[in-house]
C-alpha cells in the first residue's frame, strides 16, 4: 500500500510540474523581434512582444534590470493588446556598458535612438522603479515622443526616499566604489555604476514636472521605499495626472496585485477594452 501511496504522490508531482511548465510558457509571449541599436558609444538590446502592428509601448525595468526583468508579471497582459518594446538599458542585460555614461539623461537619449531606429513617432510607457524614473526624464526631455506615462514606485530625486532605504543604497555604493578602486574590476565598476543610479539621480524637480501635458497615472505601493508625500507630490504637480495606492503593497511586492488591481488600472488608462 505504501508503495502504491508513493507512486501516486511521484505521478501526481510530474503532472503538477509539467502543467506548471506549461502556463509558465503560456505566460510568456513570444517575441516578435530581437536585436541591438547602435547608440554612438553603446550598443543598447531591445526585444519586442505582442500586436506586430498594435500601439508601441515602453516597457522600461528597475534599476539593474533588463529587458527581461518584468517577464510573467505586466508584459504578458500588456502583450495582449500592445506592440511592447522591452529594453536593456546600458550596463544591464547584454547591453554594452560606458564607465561615466550611466545617468538617466543618457539612457533618455538611447530610447530615442531605439525609437526612431524602429520608426516610432510616439509611445505609450511603462516604468517600474527606475524606469519610471527614467520615463519620467524622458518625458521631460522628450515630450513629443510621449502619449502617456504609467511610472510605478518612482521618484524623480534622492529625497523621495525613505531615509533608512537611501542610508542603505549609499553606503552599498560607496562599498562598490572602494572595492572597485581597490580590485580594477571592470564588473566592479559595473555594478557600482549601476548602484549610483541611486545616488545622486535623476535630478528633476517638481517644477520640471509642470511641464508635462501628456496623461500620466502614478502607481505607489502603500508601504513603498518612496515617501508618501512625494509620490503625492509628483501626481500633484503634473496637471490631470492620475495616482494608484496600491493597498497592502510594497516597492516590488506591489506586483503580487498585478492581476487584481495593477492590470486591470492599466487597461482602463491606457484606454483599452477587452
Amino acid at each position: 500500500m505504501k508503495r502504491i501511496i508513493a507512486i501516486f504522490i511521484t505521478v501526481s508531482i510530474l503532472l503538477s510540474c509539467i502543467t506548471g511548465l506549461n502556463a509558465s510558457a503560456a505566460q510568456n509571449p513570444v517575441m516578435l523581434e530581437y536585436g541591438f541599436v547602435d547608440c554612438g558609444d553603446a550598443d543598447i538590446e531591445y526585444g519586442i512582444y505582442g500586436v506586430a502592428d498594435g500601439r508601441p509601448l515602453l516597457l522600461l525595468p528597475p534599476n539593474g534590470g533588463d529587458m527581461h526583468s518584468l517577464d510573467g508579471n505586466v508584459l504578458p497582459g500588456l502583450a495582449e493588446h500592445f506592440r511592447v518594446i522591452t529594453v536593456s538599458p546600458r550596463g544591464t542585460g547584454n547591453s554594452d556598458w560606458v564607465e561615466g555614461t550611466m545617468n538617466f539623461e543618457t539612457m533618455a537619449n538611447d530610447l530615442v535612438k531605439i525609437l526612431d531606429y524602429l520608426d516610432i513617432d510616439k509611445v505609450d510607457i511603462f516604468g517600474f522603479s527606475d524606469g519610471g524614473n527614467l520615463g519620467f526624464v524622458f518625458t521631460v526631455n522628450h515630450q513629443e515622443r510621449v502619449n502617456s506615462l504609467v511610472a510605478m514606485g518612482s521618484n524623480i530625486n534622492t529625497w523621495g526616499t525613505n531615509t533608512f532605504d537611501q542610508i542603505q543604497i549609499t553606503y552599498q555604493w560607496i562599498v562598490l566604489c572602494i572595492e572597485a578602486w581597490l580590485s580594477g574590476d571592470p564588473e566592479t565598476a559595473r555594478r557600482r555604476d549601476i548602484k549610483g543610479m541611486m545616488v545622486g539621480q535623476p535630478k528633476l524637480t517638481f517644477d520640471d514636472l509642470t511641464t508635462i501635458n501628456v496623461p500620466v497615472l502614478n502607481i505607489y505601493g502603500e508601504h513603498d521605499m518612496i515617501q508618501r508625500w512625494h509620490s503625492r507630490k509628483i501626481t500633484a504637480s503634473i496637471e490631470g495626472a492620475e495616482e494608484l495606492m496600491i493597498v497592502g503593497g510594497g516597492h516590488s511586492t506591489c506586483f503580487e496585485y498585478t492581476d487584481t488591481v495593477i492590470m486591470p488600472a492599466l487597461l482602463e488608462f491606457y484606454g483599452v477594452t477587452k
